[in-house]
């Protein structure tokens, strides 16, 4: 059976097939602009060699399920930009263990990856080898997808198999029958044919390539390696992006993982000074308590707990902390193992068995690539070195969910760190950067590190102090003492300058927030080219210290009443699209509109409107289809009905009345002229066009309905601020959903949260946003007591609509205890009917709040020439 895609996953793959709909029209680069996500690099990169190809990459992180989405990101690329039901896909790894990983699940029948894809192209699938490419046959392609499963290294020719993907191979010859030899795009060989070579099969098919953990394959080899296939799209899947050279079109955060139950978050740290067996004692206690914890859900986890100790010239070896753990602690051998490049006692072990004995597993740097045990729950690094890739990695290993559900006890729902240190405070900062660099956002990495100040002998299993986050330390590597001079007299308690034992430079220790002026002069006392990476590092410290002053880290309630209904004596919320019991509408009385939908003889394009812009599409020359048996030739009009009739199927609507609906419109198409080839052809844009009249048919027709049920007395409309029925904003940072942060000077010193999410200070080309400038105005009223951004997400404080759920922008909870909640619309977009509506909404929850709640949709300026913090003032009346 399938999985069912996270909200975020959806999310992504909305944007990525809009994004490749729009590069078939527009280009990859309007494409990229138009459908990148908010606060992400808007410029976009072409790819070397292939400018016009699509290339884009997907930002999940850590533990965010990317290869799952595989499935539906080689469907969405054959409906658009590739215009094949199977299309034919390089899946590339970096390395051959992930390959063989990869392979092996993608092979199995039973499991995810192969019954994703399974489900989703009915069975009609075939995975290879890249090793084995001549076992590809003619039948297979065009009747199936076929998934094929590489390295970069593989298809490069300085590499010996990397020759054989560019060699004439017999096997392959029954690819490049009649005249497909002759086309002038494939390699030729000595007789002025094309070559049988699985390079020239992939030109020949223009593939998806999907690249997996991207960053790994950025270099100037690689995208010669896309240039000598001629891919038709490249989409990469990375929690670590290289921002200089990929497109990152999404970017999940790791609230988005949490809120689906993907991650363990926070991470609650323990710090150990003196000798790492204190450590060591404490982690197993720790990893024991969870064990017992355990017991009590409804799945079987068993909880391990990772050590990281120190090679074989430091202290805390692994021998050494075996020896510690079978003679202080009293395991017995069975429930330890070890893995390193030596000894690798996991390997072929399932660790979800029951009758598995291993709870601790010892390993020296990282675990083996693409390794994953949602079972670990503990990680104690009793090595010396701890901010560089091998705690990284260690780090994500005990991130992932067990089953990927919220576990029942709270306990179970978090991860644990414990690790030795010199200086408390330290080591919260490290963590922070090692979770940036596996995939977090900066702030949600500071938030999701908390310390556990209890004493060893009395571990909390919920951890943290009263604020999420403690005074931070962060250390940073100087050539010459700062100086502070300008500084203020309370910061240099918090400066600590530690020179060098060699009398140049040393080690600065900043602890907690220190002011603009002291940070400038320890980062005038850092060595010239670690200045930018020095201020960003000051920059993320004085965020997380800021932090903890939030109302919501100090335990403040902030609740809005919702709109509900009155349904036989009791409350139901109004969801989007509510209309009353008696509504219905008929499809059959909306005919589509395809009165721009032409075909052009000439020039062999498409003419449409499509989202309201005209649009020329142009056919893609697909040479496949003159030899690929029942690729379109054998097809009827009741065929493409019936595609049609999968392709654009609508719950809400009975499968009879829409394929007599798309019956009409083909009818109606044939007797314009149209021929049944040119329709077969044309299939997918019109597919496209067909679903955007359907939806139009179905906004207009609830839109009426919901209208008449809230207007015009269809239902009994209240707010409720109950228990049940009221919104409350979650109080913990890690709960806040949202995919960046503000970033401009400016300090916002009444934001709910410790840093508002989704809001830029200025645009792209380097104007302060109105986004922005509502957010300050609210700021600035002496009447708010504090306020939101609020985002949208399923989590987050909604109102209906008659289309969807409209997430107000700002919520403000008043002085008087009253609640203000501002949309902002530029001017351009305020008069738009959907605004119309959002107002109408928002003007029917104030009026129902019985005088608790104010709505305003706020604009630069309003018809009286009113700025915003007029249009705030009027409508609290200040």
């Amino acid at each position: 059976m399938a999985l069912s895609l996270k909200i975020y996953q959806k999310r992504a793959l909305a944007s990525l097939e809009s994004y490749l709909d729009d590069s078939r029209l527009k280009g990859p680069a309007q494409a990229f602009e138009e459908n990148v996500d908010k606060g992400l690099l808007s410029h976009y990169k072409p790819m070397p060699g292939q400018p016009d190809v699509p290339y884009v990459c997907l930002r999940i992180p850590t533990g965010g399920g990317k290869t799952v989405m595989g499935a539906h990101i080689i469907k969405s690329a054959g409906q658009t930009i590739l215009e094949r039901e199977y299309p034919l896909v390089l899946w590339m790894v970096p390395t051959t263990q992930i390959k063989s990983q990869t392979l092996d699940a993608f092979q199995n029948p039973r499991h995810p990856y192969r019954q994703e894809l399974d489900e989703t192209f009915g069975g009609q699938v075939a995975v290879f080898d890249v090793a084995d490419f001549a076992q590809i046959r003619p039948a297979d392609l065009g009747t199936k997808v076929c998934v094929i499963i590489g390295t970069v290294a593989a298809l490069r020719v300085n590499d010996k198999e990397g020759r054989r993907v560019y060699e004439h191979h017999e096997d392959l010859e029954p690819h490049f029958a009649g005249s497909t030899a002759d086309l002038d795009y494939l390699d030729k060989g000595p007789h002025g044919k094309a070559l049988a070579s699985f390079a020239n099969l992939l030109k020949l098919h223009g593939p998806l390539v999907i690249m997996d953990e991207a960053h790994n394959a950025t270099t100037k080899l690689s995208y010669e390696v896309y240039e000598r296939l001629a891919p038709k799209a490249v989409v990469e899947l990375t929690a670590t992006p290289d921002a200089n050279s990929s497109n990152v079109l999404v970017s999940v955060s790791a609230f988005e993982l949490k809120d689906e139950n993907m991650i363990k978050f926070p991470v609650v740290l323990k710090e150990h000074a003196g000798q790492w067996e204190v450590a060591v004692n404490s982690a197993v206690a720790r990893r024991n308590a969870l064990a017992k914890v355990a017991l009590g859900e409804p799945d079987y986890i068993r909880p391990i707990l990772l050590i990281q100790a120190e090679s074989a010239r430091g202290t805390a070896t692994v021998e050494q902390v075996k020896r510690h753990l079978v003679e202080v602690e009293k395991l017995p051998e069975a429930a330890i193992a070890i893995a390193t490049g030596d000894q690798r006692e996991i390997d072929g072990v399932d660790l979800f068995a029951k009758g598995c004995p291993i709870e601790v597993i010892i390993t020296k740097q990282a675990l083996k690539e693409g390794w994953d045990c949602s079972f670990a729950y503990v990680f104690c690094s009793v090595a010396q070195v701890k901010s560089d890739k091998d705690i990284q990695q260690l780090l994500g290993r005990v991130l992932r969910m067990p089953y990927a559900t919220r576990r029942k006890q709270e306990a179970m729902n978090k991860a644990y760190a414990h690790v030795t240190t010199e200086r408390f405070g330290a080591v919260a900062g490290e963590l922070t950067d090692a979770l940036v660099k596996i995939g977090f956002n900066p702030m949600e990495a500071a938030s999701g590190i908390r310390t556990d100040l209890k004493p060893s002998d009395d571990l909390d299993l919920q951890g943290g102090s009263s604020n999420l986050i403690s005074i931070p330390v962060v250390r940073v590597s100087v050539v010459k003492e700062p100086d502070l001079s300008n500084a203020p007299a309370g910061d240099y308690q918090r400066v600590l300058f530690v020179p060098n034992q060699e009398g140049q430079g040393g080690m600065v220790e900043v602890t907690g927030e220190v002011d603009a002026a002291t940070t400038d002069a320890i980062v005038d006392a850092v060595h010239a080219k670690q200045r930018e990476e020095t201020e960003e590092k000051l920059r993320r410290h004085q965020m997380i210290a800021l932090a903890a002053k939030a109302p919501s880290e100090n335990g403040i309630v902030f609740s809005v009443p919702r709109l509900c209904m009155v349904e036989q004596g009791e409350l139901e919320f109004i969801e989007r699209g509510m209309v009353a019991a008696d509504f219905k509408w008929d499809l059959l009385a909306s005919p589509p509109d395809l009165s721009s939908f032409r075909f052009n003889d000439e020039s062999k394009t498409f003419e449409v409107d499509l989202d309201g812009k005209g649009v020329s599409y142009h056919l893609i020359k697909d040479d496949v289809a003159t030899y690929l048996p029942g690729f379109s030739h054998d097809r009827t009009a009741t065929d493409l009905i019936g595609w049609l009739d999968q392709e654009t199927r609508d719950h809400t609507i009975k499968q009879p009345v829409l394929r007599e609906w798309l019956r009409r419109t083909i009818d109606g198409l044939l007797g314009r002229g149209f021929s049944l080839e040119q329709l077969l052809k044309g299939q997918f844009v019109l597919r496209r066009k067909l679903s955007e009249q359907l939806a139009s048919a179905k906004v207009a027709a609830y839109k009426k309905g919901f209208q008449q049920a809230l207007f015009e007395g269809g239902l009994e409309v209240v707010t409720s601020d109950g228990p049940d029925h009221a919104y409350t904003y979650p109080a913990d940072m890690t709960a806040y959903p949202a995919h960046y942060y503000y970033q401009g000077p400016y300090r916002f010193k009444k934001h709910y949260y410790p840093v508002p999410g989704d809001l830029n200070w200025k645009t792209g080309k380097g104007k302060v946003t109105e986004e922005f400038d509502c957010a300050q105005a609210i700021e600035m009223l002496d009447e708010v007591e504090f306020w939101v951004r609020n985002l949208v997400h399923p989590s987050q404080f909604w109102m209906p609509t008659s289309k969807q759920r409209t997430y107000p922008d700002f919520v403000a909870r008043l002085t008087d205890g009253r609640l203000l909640v501002v949309e902002y619309k530029g001017g351009d977009r305020i008069t738009a009917d959907q605004e119309k509506e959002k107002k109408l909404v928002g003007e029917l929850w104030a009026a129902r709040s019985n005088g608790k709640g104010v709505y305003l949709m706020a604009q630069q300026k309003d018809d009286r020439g009113n700025g915003i913090s007029e249009q705030l003032r009027s409508a609290i009346g200040a």
